[in-house]
């Protein structure tokens, strides 16, 4: 028996972390801490308000808890739209899901037999529904040392998984002004989001960008923008051939500018439309503006949305 399947049998939660900002809590074992990702030089430092990793050490063995924002809503029953998705998920060979059991407006599954070939091995996925209908996703990792004790894993990630409980937060998709700041802190960009969206921001060293994404149904198309502000943007149509992208002629933060846009054809996806703009702003920085639906009904929004953009 290693040491968290101990934990697993023998079960205590501990003082109660909150996730994603506030959106959930849970209380895993007394001695789990949040830790976030470790950030590249030249990388972003991953918000709270879309991820959240919460790490517990025992006697060498690592758990690690993965908590997403999905941007996505369940108004009808939250088992079967789960199933749905899930049935769709590539398993290794003779792999299987197991339902867990938790408590509140949540769907488990335990991985069985575990994936051992793996650095972090899966022991347990599930997704928690909040009070405006929209669902996070919580999943359990493991070292590849502790898996020689799956019972213990799955009553520990049982264990976990039933301290779920909403946090408070919603998820934040109200129609509203939302503001870009600099690393100084000070504002220096703005947009009109329309109701269903989602705003947050995140900053590398030397910029600093606004992601926002549309609430769309589990399992439906994804929808999503971004404002970005510092002196090196990657712009995305470089990576698909030519005859994908077009440009018409448009504006951003008042300038004039192309607007480039790329239709992707891969077979078997989603159609796609991705868009972006750059324009210099001042002090040698520049804006640019990413835009990508797989739903053409989301195109009147994005159009409000990116024509909003303006200075503080």
């Amino acid at each position: 028996m290693g040491a968290l399947g101990w934990a697993g049998r023998n079960f205590v939660a501990g003082p109660a972390l909150s996730l994603l900002d506030g959106r959930v809590t849970v209380a895993p074992p007394e001695g789990a801490r949040v830790e976030a990702r470790q950030q590249s030089l030249m990388g972003v430092a991953t918000s709270d308000r879309s991820e959240t990793r919460v790490v517990y050490d025992l006697d060498g063995e690592r758990l690690v808890l993965l908590a997403t924002e999905l941007f996505r809503t369940v108004p009808g029953d939250l088992a079967a739209h789960v199933g749905a998705v899930v049935a769709s998920w590539p398993l290794p060979a003779g792999q299987q899901l197991t339902g867990l059991p938790v408590a509140g407006d949540a769907v488990a599954y335990g991985y069985r037999p575990l994936d051992t070939g793996r650095r972090a091995v899966p022991v347990a996925d599930a997704f928690v529904r909040t009070g405006d209908t929209s669902v996070v996703r919580v999943q359990l990792f493991a070292s590849p040392n502790a898996v020689d004790d799956p019972d213990g894993l799955a009553a520990l990630a049982a264990g976990i998984l039933a301290t779920v409980a909403p946090g408070g937060r919603g998820s934040g998709a109200a129609a509203g002004t939302r503001t870009l700041t600099g690393l100084d802190g000070t504002p220096v960009l703005a947009l009109d989001a329309p109701a269903g969206w989602v705003a947050f921001q995140e900053a590398g060293l030397s910029f600093v960008v606004l992601r926002l994404y549309r609430m769309t149904p589990l399992g439906g198309p994804s929808v999503s923008a971004s404002v970005y502000r510092g002196s090196a943007p990657s712009l995305v149509h470089t990576a698909f051939p030519a005859e994908a992208v077009t440009r018409t002629g448009g504006r951003l933060l008042g300038l004039p500018t192309d607007w480039v846009h790329v239709f992707p054809k891969e077979p078997g996806t989603p159609p796609r439309h991705l868009r972006e703009a750059l324009v210099e702003a001042d002090h040698g920085q520049l804006v640019h503006a990413l835009a990508d639906t797989e739903d053409p009904a989301y195109e009147r929004e994005i159009d409000a949305l990116l024509a909003s953009i303006r200075r503080c």
